[in-house]
Formats: structure tokens, sequence, C-alpha cells
């Protein structure tokens, strides 16, 4: 193996991005893909740093071939992002089962005293949901921080297995709990039935994110590549990822601020008005509106 390709497999393997070695050795990042690309060498002194912040000889860094244990690598990532997948699928089930049990009309059922122990419950569900979705939104970010590089640690056979033999089951499933919750509210009492509706969808959107994440594990490229938009601008990036880079963080600052002012005007009208069962419809109104916002806003071009 040639010095540069030693010094991606090192730097890919350590989860380090050419930024953040630049800044290490005290050089440009330009200097780094030069380095990478065969367009020139490192001097003396930051072949040497090199050496040492990698724990690897002179002679294995420049002409060697460097042996990395992508085990160790896998496992971590395998780990954060199964947890990862949970945990952000429960917390949005945990909201969804939340506003399914405020729709039940318990008050007809069993009469006004049960209006707080519902409340309670559903205010429970909220939030642990919303506690899920931030602590592990909080450690995904930090994930990315620390591991902005990850190396191609998964095999094709490995990634064409899931997408054809797991994922369209999971994507399937979820498509018929729906259709089980529509055909449920068309013969039984409507006041059962949209409870039950709502809870086969909080089971279904648990199934299609844990799906969506597992899915996007599989595809590392696409990972280090939305790491380094996460880095945010940097002064070597060309006038279209810029555009890019700031187009998808207004997007998710819209979205931000959409779904957390719909999640406040619901427990507003839920717990002042005692009107559950019509208001919780602001979510998938506003989850339409996210999707206008991104299609109006485009990051992709």
């Amino acid at each position: 193996m040639s010095f540069s390709e030693n010094l991606q497999t090192l730097r890919k393997s350590h989860g380090i991005s050419q930024e953040q070695l630049a800044e290490r050795l005290n050089v440009s990042r330009q200097a780094v893909s030069k380095w990478e690309t065969d367009g020139g060498y490192p001097e003396m002194d930051k072949i040497i740093q090199l050496c040492e912040l990698f724990d690897v000889t002179m002679d294995e860094l420049i002409k060697g071939q460097v042996e990395v244990d992508k085990a160790d690598i896998r496992k971590k990532y395998d780990r954060h992002f199964s947890s990862f997948a949970k945990s952000i699928a429960t917390g949005v089930f945990l909201i969804i089962a939340g506003v399914a049990v405020s729709s039940f009309n318990f008050r007809k059922f069993f009469g006004a005293g049960m209006d707080s122990l519902v409340n309670g419950i559903v205010f429970i569900f909220f939030a642990v949901g919303i506690a899920l979705l931030t602590v592990f939104g909080l450690k995904n970010s930090s994930f990315e921080r620390e591991n902005p590089v990850i190396p191609d640690i998964y095999a094709s056979e490995e990634r064409e297995k899931f997408n054809t033999k797991i994922f369209p089951y999971l994507i399937a499933g979820g498509v018929a709990l729906i259709f089980i919750g529509i055909i449920i509210t068309m013969i039984i009492n409507p006041d059962i039935g949209n409870t039950l509706f709502l809870l086969l969808l909080a089971a279904a959107v648990w199934l299609f994110i844990y799906a969506g994440i597992t899915h996007d594990k599989f595809d590392v490229e696409d990972y280090n590549r939305e790491c380094d938009f996460e880095q945010g601008i940097k002064d070597t990036d060309p006038p279209e990822i810029v555009r890019q880079k700031k187009a998808k963080s207004l997007v998710r600052r819209i979205c931000g601020v959409i779904m957390l002012t719909a999640t406040a005007v619901y427990l507003l009208i839920g717990f002042v008005w005692n009107i559950w069962s019509p208001s919780w419809a602001i979510f998938p109104v506003c989850g339409i509106i996210c999707a206008i916002v991104h299609l109006v806003i485009r990051t992709d071009k």
C-alpha cells in the first residue's frame, strides 16, 4: 500500500475527518487532501507526528501495509445504531400512544372521575417519549462528533441481505398494521375504533422508524457525508456544498419549531380545555407542513 492509502486507512479507522487531522497537525485541509490523493508528501516533522498519532512506525506508514481492526469499530457502530433506532422509534410510539389514550372517551364509559388519571397517563407518555427523543438525539450527535468518519465495515452481501430479506418485511408489517386499523374503525364502535387505530398506527410508525434508521446504518458512505455536513460550513467548502449545508440547517430549524409548537399547542388544548380527541390532528398536519418545507427548500441540489 502507498503512503496515501495508509494515511486514509488510519485516519478513517480512528474516526478522524480530514479537517480534524489538519487541525492536529497545524496544516490546511487541502494539504491533508493532497497527501491522500498522492498529490504530495508531508514534511518529516509531520510524518513523525502522524506516526505518534496513529501508533505506527515510519516504515509502516510510508511503505508498509497498514492493518486496522474493524471489528471493534463495527461493534461500537452497531451498538450505537441499535440503541438509537429502538429508542427513537419507542419515543415516537409513546407520543402517538399518548394521543391514542387521550382520544378515548373514558368519561362516556367510566364517568368523569377518570379524567385526572387519564391526563396523568397522557402526560407520562409524552414526557417519556420526548425524553427519549431528546436524550438519544443528543447521544447520536455526540457519537457523530466523536466518530465523523467510519471505514467501510459491511460486506455487500450483508447490505443486500437486510435490504431484500428484512427491510421489506418491516415496512410491509407497518403497512399491514395501518390497514388493520382502518378495517377496525369501519366495523366497531368509533369511540373504541379510533383509539385502536391510533395504537396500531403507533406500532406501524415504530416499525417504519426502526427500519429506516437501520437501513441508513448500512450506508456508511452517507453517514460520513452527513457527518461532514454536521460539522458546519468550512472555508474550503465549494459554493454548492455551502448552499446545501445552509439549506439543510434552515430546514431542520423550521421543522423543529413547527413540531415543538404543535406539541405545545396540543398539550395546552388538552390540559386547559380537555379537548384531546380532535386536536391530535395537529401532528399529521404539521408533518405535512414539514414535508412541504423539505420540498420547497431543496437540500440535495
